[in-house]
């Protein structure tokens, strides 16, 4: 059942990333990329503008140094598996957000940016980045402990993270809000087909135990 609702969601994902940039190219998003922008660009305080810089750290910098830690725990816990799919599934991501970005090739924005970025504006690799890394952390914790609690706190966290560094890649004006529901959406489906791909390795490997036992 996991697998079929998996393969479903990932087609969906696809569907609606093929969508959003038929939209993007067409130029079919421009207002309400515009619209959306300049409000949270209207928010924008000393502040805030540091609490932004901070959750966009949280989608790379942090992403980063973060593996390597995951990577360590999972080895010294002897999750052989999860210790090949996590790096592998963050490489893919990274490679994926690489070849879309030269692809498309859609400038990013030109409005009072905060940073200055000479890279292709979608999707947003941050909020793929993002996605991939806390949704994978919160995957793991609900798979690996039984602790109900835990894995609600890890999950929500996780949820307000991925939100928050998509939100400040458009705060900070480096990215249109098209590029992150695209990054977002992207992530997504890596993570899914990752899962679906997982569980039916395990499902054959189960079937094909069973059948030995059985002769």
């Amino acid at each position: 059942m996991e697998v079929v609702a998996g393969i479903i969601l990932s087609i969906f994902s696809l569907l609606f990333f093929v969508f959003i940039t038929r939209a993007v190219l067409a130029k079919q998003t421009m207002l309400i990329d515009e619209s959306v922008s300049n409000y949270i660009y209207s928010l924008r305080t000393p502040l805030l503008t540091k609490v932004m810089f901070f959750f966009s750290l949280l989608g790379e910098q942090i992403v980063i140094a973060g593996s390597v830690l995951v990577v360590i725990f999972l080895t010294r816990r002897h999750h052989r598996k999860e210790t090949f799919i996590f790096p592998l599934l963050l490489t893919m991501g990274l490679i994926v957000t690489s070849l879309l970005k030269i692809l498309f090739k859609v400038p990013r924005p030109t409005i009072d940016p905060l940073l200055t970025l000479n890279s292709y504006s979608f999707p947003s690799g941050h909020s793929l980045n993002a996605f991939l890394f806390y949704a994978t952390i919160a995957y793991f914790v609900y798979h690996f402990t039984k602790r109900k609690l835990t894995t609600i706190f890890v999950s929500v966290s996780s949820l307000i993270i991925i939100l928050m560094v998509g939100i400040s890649r458009i705060y900070l004006g480096v990215h249109h809000p098209s590029d992150v529901l695209a990054g977002y959406d992207v992530g997504f489906s890596l993570f899914v087909t990752t899962i679906v791909v997982d569980k039916t390795i395990d499902y054959f490997r189960f079937i094909r135990e069973n059948t030995i036992i059985e002769a």
